[in-house]
């Protein structure tokens, strides 16, 4: 069974973080890069209290008030979090993204601070690998091969 502990260092790539000042244009920044798709929101002492993605920018941007871009991360975050850790099951962690519609999960030590930011398609690719190594093993049994 693999774990998030296994990819951790995919998710290590993805991590952008601000702090809850942090103005909307500066987390539009940050989103811009293909490879980030959350920004990670932490408190002064570097525990997560949010995340931004794409879609909290853009509504706050559509909302066509003249100072929309005055808004702080803290206001536009979303605060209902779905969080994983590194000793979790990725299997469980699929699951939870799937129930919920999410693309992304950021990663979280024991203190609550960001380790990564975790893609479905990260999973994805881990789990398709895993039932792949199942399956050569399976085969290898059953052949007899390495077993004499």
């Amino acid at each position: 069974m693999m774990l998030v502990e296994h990819i951790i260092d995919t998710g290590r790539r993805r991590l952008a973080t601000l702090g809850t000042e942090s103005g909307v244009c500066e987390a539009a920044a940050v989103l811009m890069n293909p490879d980030t798709p959350l920004v990670v929101v932490c408190d002064d002492g570097g525990v997560v209290v949010g995340v931004i993605s794409r879609a909290d920018v853009i509504k706050v941007l559509a909302s066509a008030r003249a100072d929309s871009h005055r808004a702080r991360a803290g206001d536009i975050m979303s605060r209902r979090l779905l969080t994983c850790r590194a000793r979790q099951p990725l299997q469980q962690v699929w699951e939870s993204l799937n129930a919920r519609s999410l693309r992304c999960v950021p990663i979280l030590d024991a203190d609550g601070r960001p380790l990564g930011v975790l893609h479905a398609r990260d999973l994805a690719s881990a789990l398709l690998e895993e039932v792949t190594n199942e399956e050569l093993l399976l085969r290898d049994y059953v052949l007899g091969i390495g077993y004499q």
